[in-house]
Order: structure tokens, then sequence, then C-alpha cells
């Protein structure tokens, strides 16, 4: 049985330059048993403590983050590469001081970032879905596109790696398990759509944590913020998300915020999430 994993599109095609969309599939591999009838209903569902009272939403709000990338060289593959790898440490050392703060290890993800070959232990990348995060693995794989090289966007690519590692973080702090496991149990695929929209805005809002940090560093020029922002609500709906204007509203939220706290999409109704 495949992996479970979660893949992103980046979408970085002309249509998409200033927001880059995301998609998800969800591979569980525990076999499907009934599922709660509240995960359909108007109110949040009584999901298990590790989702709704992790420890990971007590660790405090994040320090300001010194990150600061070169912008990648348009038409470089090697320079994006090297912006990404830059953001990925920034985030994965954010989160380590997240995790220390309520006694937990952190262990970094492995990433794997290349120009071709789009098999990977979770399936096959598409020039739609160019990332995904295998959660077995621990390990995000990534097939820079044409586009990216040729046209590099440094804020939307920091926004994905950080809602990459996100998903990395939802597995560390024991979030995506039972996660499949509800999605194994949903009886309609309305319940297992909303299962899917609670984990990808919470990465979201992570993202937001990080970009929020890292606001003056990286830096987050806030035209092009509102831009991403407002491409997203008109633009971003799809299945595995939910509406544009949710996906935006925990981004920032998480922004704002600069906190874990704010991102516990668990205890929230249906339509906060739909």
């Amino acid at each position: 049985m495949r992996t479970p994993l979660i893949a992103v599109g980046l979408g970085l095609s002309a249509a998409l330059l200033v927001a880059g969309t995301a998609q998800a599939q969800v591979a569980p591999d525990r076999a499907p048993v009934a599922a709660p009838a509240s995960v359909t209903t108007a109110v949040a569902a009584p999901f298990p403590t590790v989702l709704s009272k992790n420890k990971i939403y007590r660790s405090g709000s994040v320090d300001t983050i010194d990150c600061a990338p070169a912008e990648p060289r348009p038409g470089s593959a090697a320079a994006v590469k090297t912006y990404l790898l830059k953001v990925y440490r920034c985030v994965n050392q954010m989160w380590a001081r997240q995790f220390k703060a309520v006694g937990w290890a952190y262990r970094v993800p492995k990433i794997v970032i290349r120009t071709s070959g789009y098999t990977t232990p979770c399936g096959k990348l598409t020039k739609t879905y160019p990332a995904h995060y295998c959660s077995q693995q621990q390990t995000i794989y990534w097939v820079l596109q044409r586009q990216d090289v040729k046209q590099p966007f440094p804020l939307v690519l920091a926004k994905t790696m950080a809602h990459e590692i996100g998903h990395h973080v939802q597995q560390r702090a024991g979030i995506l398990n039972p996660y499949y496991n509800l999605a194994w149990k949903a009886r309609t695929k309305t319940a297992k759509n909303l299962l899917s929209h609670r984990v990808e805005q919470q990465a979201e809002c992570f993202a937001g944590v990080f970009m929020g940090g890292a606001q003056d560093s990286l830096p987050v020029d806030f035209e092009e913020w509102d831009q991403i922002n407002t491409w997203a609500k008109e633009n971003a709906t799809d299945t595995m998300h939910g509406k544009g204007a949710n996906q935006v509203y925990w981004l920032e939220r998480g922004f704002d915020s600069g906190s874990p706290a704010a991102c516990n999409t668990w205890v929230v109704s249906n339509a906060r999430v739909a």
C-alpha cells in the first residue's frame, strides 16, 4: 500500500505567480472503521486530545527569526535550491526551539530537491503537484519546475517550504497518525474532506507563524503578501484545502499571532475550515 503522503503543488505558472497554490493527497495505511457522526456536523468533532490539546500549542510565541537568504537568481536552479535550503534551515531552527520549550526533541525532516525524476516512495510527483511530504520517510520531496527556475518568487517559495515543514511538525507532534486514522474512519467524502481541511489549514497557519517571525529578515514584502492572500481568497478554493478565504484566515492568524497556539484547527467549527 502506498506510503502516507501530503502533496503540494506550487502553482508557479504564469497564472499563479503571486500565490502558489497547494494541493494535498493523503494515503493512510490503516483499515477503515466507523467514524464519529459529529465529523459532519456544524461544530467541531470531539477529536482526540493529541489533536485538540497538543503540547505544541503551549510552546509559546516564537522568537524573532534571523533568516536572510539571498534571493535566487532567475535562471539558476542551483540558486533556487540554495534559497530553499536556507529557508529550510531557518524553519527547522524555529521548530527546534518550540519543541524544546515543551520538553520534546525535534528531528529535522530529510529533504530531496531535484530538477528531474518524479518518482518517490509515496508515489509520483507531477508538474501540477511537484512537492510532497512523505510521513513515514519524514522526507520532503521537491522537483523544481522550469517556471520556478526561470522566474522564482522568493516569498511563495518560502511560504511553501514552511507549509511543508508544518506537515512534518504535525508528524513529530503526533497529529498526522490520528488524522490518517480518522480519515479512514470517515463515512462520507464530506467528512473526509473536512478532516483534510483541518490538517492543511493548520500547516498553513504554522507557515504563517514562521513568516511572521521572519518578516523583517526574510523579508516579507507586504504589498506582495497582500497580493498572495487576495489571490488565494479568490482562486485557491479546492476539495482538499477548503475555501481560499479560510486558508488565508489561518495563514494570517499564524502570521499575526506569532504562536502555534493560534493554529488549533481541531477546536473550531466546520464552517471555519470549510
